[in-house]
């Protein structure tokens, strides 16, 4: 039975936890009656549910804070107040990550006719903001589409496969080459030449740019939970070294954990950015 197969009647109810067959243990055998087919409809329907619920909490947070809802009766609290006060102390920088990628979810979800693992969305994302999300969704369909064709699990490396190639700016193909498992080499940091600064020669390409500025005193830190303070209205930048070193780190442990160098880079942005930095640099097992 395909996997893209049309949502039946009990997809399309509002889902209530009593659609969700009793948990029991049977002693079941053969092929499928039409009652077994139909509570496993419903199992499945529970997972969907769960799925399409987290990318509707990414377009509720989205329309909290563009709307600008979070100020409260005051009109004076913040966001970090207001998921404090209404979403379990989510931290900014979860916060945003979530309205990220809700778009992508949501489009995967009527492409396909399921919603994808969060680990699929967060791989494509960023090649979906510059290449449009209904692209993306319509090649990851043909990516699952195929994958079981092959018989090929779609993992999360698969999938990291499809955002390197377009990120590239090309279609691969054959999607069956992404199956290929990921060879992951450690990058060697390269030679800079440094300025008086210290941020480099002139031209070379330096990223982790962090400028202050923003409404109200909340600077553009707030995509990543933080505070604008010590930075300076000039910016700071990574050098070209800092960066080499870090990309080299970084594709190590993903190597190392079977990830994706991109799904390692944001695991560390997470950890960094859901507490203050001082307390991490401080923390006994990180000196």
């Amino acid at each position: 039975m395909s996997d893209r197969t049309p949502a039946r009647r009990d997809r399309a109810r509002a889902f209530v936890p009593e659609l969700i067959p009793e948990p029991e243990e049977l002693d079941s055998a053969g092929p499928l009656t039409a009652k077994e087919q139909q509570q496993l409809d419903r199992i499945h329907a529970a997972r969907d549910h769960h799925q399409a619920a987290k990318w509707m909490r990414g377009k509720a947070l989205a329309a909290a804070f563009g709307r600008r809802l979070y100020r409260g009766e005051t009109g004076e609290r913040t966001r970090q107040e207001y998921l404090d006060d209404e979403w379990d102390g989510m931290s900014e920088s979860a916060a945003y990550l979530e309205i990220r990628e809700w778009p992508l979810a949501a489009q995967i979800a009527a492409t396909y006719e399921r919603p994808a693992p969060d680990s699929h969305v967060r791989a494509l994302v960023d090649v979906a903001e510059q290449q449009g999300h209904e692209q993306v969704a319509r090649l990851y369909v043909e990516l699952r589409e195929r994958g079981q064709q092959l018989g090929r699990r779609v993992t999360a490396d698969v999938v990291a496969n499809l955002a390197d190639y377009l990120a590239g700016g090309a279609k691969p193909k054959r999607l069956e080459a992404l199956f290929v498992p990921r060879r992951i080499e450690a990058a060697k940091p390269r030679k800079t030449t440094r300025s008086k600064s210290g941020k480099g020669a002139a031209g070379e390409p330096v990223t982790g740019t962090v400028v202050a500025s923003g409404e109200g005193g909340e600077g553009s830190f707030q995509n990543f939970g933080m505070s604008p303070a010590g930075a300076g209205t000039g910016g700071w930048s990574l050098s070209p070294e800092h960066v080499a070193r870090l990309s080299s780190w970084i594709a190590d442990g993903a190597g190392t954990a079977g990830i994706s160098p991109d799904h390692a880079a944001g695991v560390l942005v997470q950890a960094l950015t859901d507490s203050a930095l001082a307390d991490w640099i401080a923390a006994p097992d990180r000196t």
